[in-house]
Order: structure tokens, then sequence, then C-alpha cells
């Protein structure tokens, strides 16, 4: 979901669509689905957000996690 205002900056709220228990398991998605070993893994950028029940999603950021496919399976920002 976001939100847009007429004027000012614009406050982009996340609503994870999967969640982790801590933040080694978010970690641990990331890198099943991208390898640490991976070539076309390396130029990819993410952070993990903590959900108000202390919970963990990782968050893709750029082009290059959009061309790599991580919308299919986490959330992303551009």
């Amino acid at each position: 979901m976001t939100t847009v205002t007429a004027l000012g900056p614009r406050l982009i709220t996340l609503t994870p669509n999967r969640t982790y228990a801590s933040a080694e398991n978010a970690v641990r998605a990331v890198l099943k689905v991208f390898p640490a070993d991976a070539a076309h893994c390396s130029n990819l950028t993410y952070f993990l957000q903590r959900t108000a029940d202390d919970r963990f999603f990782p968050v893709f950021v750029g082009e290059r996690a959009l061309h790599a496919g991580a919308h299919m399976h986490f959330n992303c920002i551009n």
C-alpha cells in the first residue's frame, strides 16, 4: 500500500506477504532463493524490516532486484 500526499515527501508503507520469526530465518530464506555464490546475486541489495510483532521480512532495493525476480518472492522497492 502506498500513500501519496499532494506536496512533500512520499510515504511508503510495506505490507509483507510473508514474515519470519527471526532475522536469521529471513536471511536463510533470501539465500535459498539467491545463493551467495551465484554470480547473478552479487549485486543485489536488501534490508530486513521488523514488524510490530517482532517478526522480520526482507525488502530488496533497486532495479537489479526486479530484473533478478526478487519481486516474485519478497517485497521490493525501486
